[in-house]
């Protein structure tokens, strides 16, 4: 991996470990680069002073990592868009909330010197109440359609988090998961086109946007991405019938998802992106830590076959 030009990163909530433990094993895998949305044996990061996430960091820079990016919880993620009302949003208390852990996130980044932030992007209707009642149809229409009343309320809402982007020259990097809003590059790009912000960036899952009906995402998809990247969000999987949900996850390289046309275009275009690693399988009768070895040791044939112009 050392011949590698990419930044390795990893989602340090997959290996499973207390905190510490977790920052030596992924230094000790390979990973330059950590990102996690909470600290077991600390308080949530939308509620430390800048002294405790100092502390924090300090951990991290122990084990000889960096900090890819700050995730105060799960913002917006299982925030249903429904549940908003344009005019009134700014006044809603579960909004306000979710706003505030943003915005304290942008602001510890800003004082620790990370350059960007990662959020979510809010429910489509019923996705965690009433069994995903959209996601035939979002899956047929590759991702699903927005409506001129559901772009109103996501502009409004990240025109809030954008300005406080701004105001401390942070960027924001959209998570892009089937249940959200952005769960394809066609539908991040149509949000990121209507903003018009430089902050405004994709934490790319390929995966994902396979999974959401996108089948084109290594070509096509790729150059949605190609103004926006921050980095990639690497998991893979299978993907058996997509319109009832019936997909499988598995090692890297092993599913559906053409990492190598990907990583092949990454050389040219991003040759210094960030590549931050999940698993989300768990291989037989092995353990988190395996998964994560197992996908480690899968990305770097991949980027030797992308080396070889496969």
């Amino acid at each position: 991996m050392s011949d590698s030009r990419f930044k390795l990163s990893m989602f340090l909530h997959e290996l499973e470990l207390p905190f510490d433990r977790a920052l030596a094993t992924a230094k000790e895998i390979g990973a330059e680069y950590v990102w996690f949305d909470r600290i077991d044996d600390e308080k949530p990061l939308a509620e430390m002073s800048d002294r405790e996430a100092e502390r924090m960091a300090a951990r991290v820079t122990k084990h000889g990592l960096k900090l890819h990016l700050l995730r105060a919880g799960s913002p917006f993620k299982q925030f249903h868009l429904t549940d908003l009302d344009v005019a009134t949003m700014a006044d809603q208390p579960a909004f306000r909330r979710d706003l505030a852990a943003v915005t304290r996130s942008i602001q510890l980044a800003a004082h620790l010197g990370v350059g960007a932030v990662c959020t979510f992007t809010f429910a489509w209707p019923g996705e965690y109440t009433a069994g995903k009642p959209t996601w035939p149809m979002r899956w047929l229409t590759r991702g699903g359609v927005i409506s001129d009343g559901d772009m109103e309320k996501l502009l409004k809402a990240f025109s809030l988090v954008l300005e406080q982007a701004e105001r401390y020259a942070v960027d924001v990097a959209v998570s892009m998961m089937p249940w959200n809003y952005t769960n394809t590059t066609g539908n991040f790009r149509r949000l990121a086109e209507r903003l018009g912000s430089p902050r405004l960036k994709a934490l790319w899952g390929p995966a994902d946007n396979f999974n959401s009906g996108e089948a084109d995402v290594a070509t096509a998809g790729y150059q949605n991405m190609r103004p926006y990247l921050h980095g990639l969000h690497l998991k893979d999987l299978r993907v058996i019938d997509g319109q009832q949900l019936h997909f499988q996850y598995c090692p890297l390289g092993a599913g559906d998802v053409d990492y190598v046309t990907i990583l092949c275009q990454l050389r040219v275009h991003h040759s210094e992106t960030i590549l931050a690693m999940a698993t989300h399988f768990r291989p037989a009768g092995g353990s988190p830590v395996e998964a994560m070895r197992t996908n480690f040791a899968q990305l770097a044939q991949l980027i030797r076959r992308a080396e070889d112009g496969e």
